[in-house]
């Protein structure tokens, strides 16, 4: 009787467990966990990359189910980016889910700890010694405290220099201001500039009473980069004990070793917690085109404190977050979690905070990929990029290859395809593009944080991409950017839908862009139903932005409101533009403006939606 009691109960306890617990084979990670452990609950292993290797031998030995990596609360500091390939996650014959426990908080960090042995130099100056960034052993340019990502030192602590001109060789930056002639020995300097819709960080070879002299050219020809008094262009200096006068500034000397940081009146750092990164990607999800990644899912975690890179020629800024260092060679941000060669893959109440670089990018070859209900915070670079190609060698506008030529298809087509034609043909004959990835349900706060040129979501030569329900704020420049090209012509980029997002407070440091930015022919690619508001802090700034050679897309059912310039810009857009309802009108959207290959549309009046619980991410059941 005892014994069938027993049996009853522990039946019982089966009942409240998950199912996915029960159907699933579980690699279970803990802080206090051991890596010579078997990865059971009972006795859980301590690191992902151990779990890692426990996953594929139980794939190896054969499943009966799918499979889970499960990590209990806490932080977990990666040594390194951690790759998983097909033969890592079983070929596609299981679904992996990457998960922490629901409502215990799990971290992986891209950061190592820093000792708590500040020593205070003055009232509000402290230094701390790390050895391991002599002689330039460990350069991080991104420094965290309790978790959030500290300012490094510049000047001016507000505001920008004022540009008085620029030399004719590009080098030598004279500003309105006089600068104190102790900087003209300090080194390590970056000069940090803002032209049009370029931003640009490079090293600064002398400082004098007025003027900037860089190591190299400033700006590139690759990236249209003309600082010029009459650009409105933006100067500061970053990078210098000096400049680190304000609280949470901070300074690393990396040749002594040397960490300084400025606090406020009675401050004492050895009260917090600090780290710095020592690493900008975390994740890869790897395949190949012969052997895809199917069926892996991220679920209540967060990805956190990684760096951004910054080559020793400088960082000089393309478009949405690309960057060269002269005309032989473009780069796309990286991102924590990436995914190559990819299938059926998802990113689920997930937070992104703190990063260098970008948090999610779906490049070559993934499909069927989804990011909801995420939130993404104090991000670099682009949050989310979809078509990334991480570096390119090639002619005319950087980035400009597109994954695979559409192979004489639309040539033959009497009339222009829908989008379901266009899917059937890129399904089946173009393999490499991304496509089929929804971006829903997130938010976007403050991203963009390094690089003044990102965006919060890219699009690049991708097709079936959604981008709907999203909160996106306060962003330097554009919130979404969708196309690659800048000419006449189709590419890999069509089919995609822009819907009930809520986009405010954006375009706050770079110019010429907007809400949402188009370009290039993209057919049966919608925007339908947003909600923009509050565009632009410097000049030329709209609510949607259809630039150069935009053609075949249909515009309607937009809000715009507070936009610095048009609701509605075209930029020498094509013919076959359908704008329509907008502005909580009937019919045809009407043209205000037109000159020069531009026509633009002002909303007059400008009309706030009835009901703004439609724009942005939706409530969800639990």
């Amino acid at each position: 009787m005892k014994t069938k009691y027993l049996i009853f109960l522990f039946s019982l306890g089966l009942c409240w467990l998950p199912v996915s617990l029960i159907a699933t084979s579980v690699v279970w990670v803990a802080p206090n966990g051991n890596d010579d452990a078997d990865g059971s609950q009972e006795r859980p292993v301590a690191t992902l990359a151990r779990a890692k290797i426990v996953l594929r031998e139980r794939i190896q030995k054969g499943l009966p189910r799918d499979a889970a990596i499960r990590f209990r609360e806490g932080i977990y500091r990666l040594s390194e980016p951690v790759e998983f390939t097909p033969e890592d996650l079983g070929d596609g014959q299981y679904s992996v889910t990457f998960s922490g426990v629901p409502g215990e908080k799990v971290v992986l960090s891209g950061a190592r700890l820093l000792p708590a042995a500040w020593k205070r130099m003055n009232n509000s100056l402290w230094i701390l010694e790390i050895p391991e960034a002599r002689a330039g052993n460990w350069v991080f340019r991104s420094l965290f405290r309790s978790g959030e990502s500290l300012p490094r030192a510049r000047e001016p602590d507000e505001g920008y220099y004022t540009v008085a001109q620029i030399s004719e060789e590009r080098r030598r930056l004279d500003i309105q201001e006089d600068l104190p002639e102790d900087w003209s020995g300090l080194t390590g300097v970056e000069l940090n500039t803002i032209a049009h819709w370029h931003f640009n960080r490079q090293p600064v070879a002398e400082i004098s009473r007025n003027s900037v002299l860089a190591r190299r050219g400033i700006g590139t020809d690759v990236s249209s980069s003309r600082i010029t008094e009459t650009s409105h262009s933006r100067v500061w200096l970053e990078n210098a004990l000096a400049f680190a006068d304000q609280p949470g500034e901070w300074f690393l000397d990396s040749i002594k070793g040397a960490l300084y940081l400025r606090v406020a009146p009675g401050e004492d750092p050895n009260q917090n917690i600090f780290s710095a990164p020592i690493l900008r990607e975390l994740i890869i999800i790897k395949g190949t085109s012969e052997r895809l990644v199917r069926g892996v899912r991220f679920q209540n975690m967060e990805f956190a404190e990684t760096d951004w890179e910054m080559p020793e020629e400088g960082r000089l800024g393309v478009q949405a977050g690309a960057w060269a260092v002269d005309r032989s060679r473009t780069f796309s941000p990286g991102a924590a979690l990436r995914f190559l060669y990819a299938h059926d893959t998802a990113v689920e109440n997930c937070a992104f905070r703190d990063l260098g670089e970008g948090a999610v990018s779906y490049e070559i070859g993934t499909r069927n990929g989804r990011v909801d209900r995420c939130h993404f915070l104090r991000v670099g670079s682009n949050a989310v990029q979809v078509g990334r190609i991480s570096d390119y060698t090639g002619a005319k506008h950087p980035l400009h290859r597109d994954f695979s030529t559409l192979g004489g298809w639309v040539e033959r087509q009497e009339k222009l395809p829908n989008s379901d034609e266009m899917w059937q043909h890129t399904s089946t004959t173009v393999r490499e593009a991304p496509a089929q990835i929804v971006i829903a349900d997130n938010s976007f706060i403050d991203c963009g944080r390094v690089d003044f040129g990102s965006v919060a979501v890219s699009v690049t030569y991708a097709h079936h991409v959604t981008i709907e329900h999203n909160l996106i704020r306060n962003l330097p420049y554009s919130a979404i950017s969708v196309g690659w090209r800048w000419a006449a012509g189709f590419t890999n980029c069509h089919s995609n839908l822009i819907r009930r997002n809520r986009i405010e407070h954006i375009m706050q440091q770079a110019g010429d862009g907007g809400g949402i930015y188009l370009v290039g022919e993209q057919p049966g690619t919608r925007v339908l139903e947003n909600y923009i508001h509050d565009v632009g802090q410097n000049y030329w700034a709209h609510g949607i932005y259809p630039d150069e050679n935009s053609n075949h897309m249909e515009i309607a059912g937009n809000y715009v409101t507070a936009a610095m310039d048009h609701s509605i810009f075209m930029n020498r857009n094509g013919p076959d533009q359908l704008l329509h309802d907008n502005n909580g009108e009937s019919g045809l959207t009407t043209i205000r403006g037109e000159a020069s290959g531009r026509r633009w549309v002002k909303f007059l009046p400008e009309r706030t939606p009835l009901d703004l619980s439609l724009y942005g991410p939706r409530a969800r059941l639990p």
